[in-house]
């Protein structure tokens, strides 16, 4: 075989793994319908594809050249102060897993970036594939609500368990699928437009009809609810910004957010739970369970200011598992159901402090950048994950941190596409 024909064999190859690799990320976010491990197949296969690929050694130098940007430095270190917490860590092993998978789940974003970037076919493929799966998955999770409980057996359990309960975090990504579906109709054009207009009100009321057990609260049982909200709010900060000086506008924001939060913070139970503790927040806002977890983590990050206990061990704490009294709930059952709050007990001001830092220098990038859709679906993405993590989800969960990097990477690569 010549040199010129092994070439072109390796070519073809090589445009096929990537092809591969592309549907692959595509599927990955609307396969979490099916539980975390869809996506956990879909992101094996994309593994393999990447590594097979021959162009695998220019996925590693761009990824390395990312490190050095403003954002990438930025987000090492706000890795290198997670280090510090997981060393330090009240269970060092959790800690350094949940650090090296978070960093892996980064590494992977920057190369389906760079491979949706450098090819345009790939980038087509990987959006065609996240609008058929999002509208084919948003219409199997509507089936399978609608049916409740009345449901079908081959609706009712997949391989790994229960729907219903496998997709109670479903409702979180559909709301994060919104604007994606949405720009990746734009950036394809033609019936796909369309396509990615239908997925909205699918994805919609997937968002409205996910189950959540009765009497509670609607920051609870309507996480994605509170993440769309967040994206509205996002865009009109950007309408802000484009309307007013952008140190004016950012200050705003700014003063707003801390007043809110000051707001909720202040007003949280302090443990522990009596019959004789009062709640100042309305139940109507944030139910009784929640309000008691915020103030356990709370507590917990005053005990250890600087870099907090470790990585996902704030539920493993001392005090963590008491039952609350005439409650018949943990303090901490699982996580904080609140990212802010279980970073910074987790983490600690620095790490909490290098994470916003991080975000903020994310966005002001895409703020000040030319306006198109892309950027618009790219903040709308933010103010909806970011939003909806602060009523439910843990951050450390891997489908949802999947989730806003797969995401992410692929509406980057639009947006380099729409420059160009």
């Amino acid at each position: 075989m010549t040199h010129s024909s092994f070439a072109s064999t390796e070519s073809t190859f090589s445009r096929l793994f990537n092809g591969v690799a592309a549907v692959c990320a595509g599927l990955a976010v609307p396969f979490i319908a099916f539980g975390p491990g869809g996506m956990g197949v879909a992101m094996a296969m994309f593994i393999l594809a990447m590594a097979l690929s021959s162009d695998r050694s220019l996925f590693f130098s761009y990824t390395w050249h990312q490190a050095f940007t403003i954002v990438g430095m930025a987000v090492l270190f706000v890795f290198a102060c997670w280090l510090v917490s997981a060393l330090d860590s009240f269970e060092t092993g959790r800690s350094l897993e949940k650090w090296g998978r978070t960093f892996f789940f980064v590494f992977l974003a920057v190369m389906l970036w760079r491979l949706l970037s450098e090819s345009s076919r790939a980038l087509e493929l990987c959006l065609r594939a996240v609008i058929f799966g999002s509208l084919a998955c948003g219409i199997f999770a509507l089936l399978c609500q609608f049916f409740r409980p009345e449901t079908p057996d081959f609706l009712k359990y997949s391989f790994i368990g229960n729907l219903f309960t496998i997709q109670k975090g479903y409702g979180s990504v559909a709301a994060c699928l919104i604007p994606v579906t949405l720009v990746a109709g734009f950036v394809l054009g033609g019936r796909w437009r369309w396509l990615g207009v239908i997925c909205a009100p699918v994805l919609f009321g997937v968002v409205h009809s996910i189950w959540q057990p009765p009497n509670v609260a609607v920051i609870q049982s309507r996480a994605g609810l509170l993440g769309l909200s967040g994206g509205v709010l996002i865009l009109c900060f950007w309408g802000l910004i484009r309307a007013l000086p952008h140190h004016l506008a950012w200050m705003v924001t700014i003063v707003i957010t801390v007043l809110l939060s000051w707001a909720i913070i202040s007003r949280l139970p302090v443990p522990p739970i009596t019959d004789e503790t009062g709640f100042k927040i309305p139940f109507s806002l944030i139910d009784q369970h929640r309000q008691i977890i915020w103030g356990f983590t709370l507590e917990k990050a005053k005990a250890a200011p600087w870099f907090g206990h470790g990585l996902d061990v704030v539920n493993r704490l001392p005090g963590a598992d008491v039952w609350i009294p005439n409650f018949r709930q943990e303090y901490i059952p699982s996580h904080p159901h609140n990212w802010a709050l279980e970073i910074l007990a987790e983490t600690g001001g620095i790490g909490f402090s290098a994470l916003v830092a991080a975000l903020f220098l994310f966005l002001r990038e895409l703020v000040r950048a030319t306006p198109n859709i892309v950027i618009a679906g790219i903040l709308a993405l933010n103010g909806v994950f970011w939003a909806a993590g602060l009523a439910n989800v843990s951050f450390w969960s891997a489908w949802w941190q999947g989730t806003y990097l797969l995401l992410s990477a692929l509406l980057m690569a639009a947006m380099e596409k729409e420059k160009t």
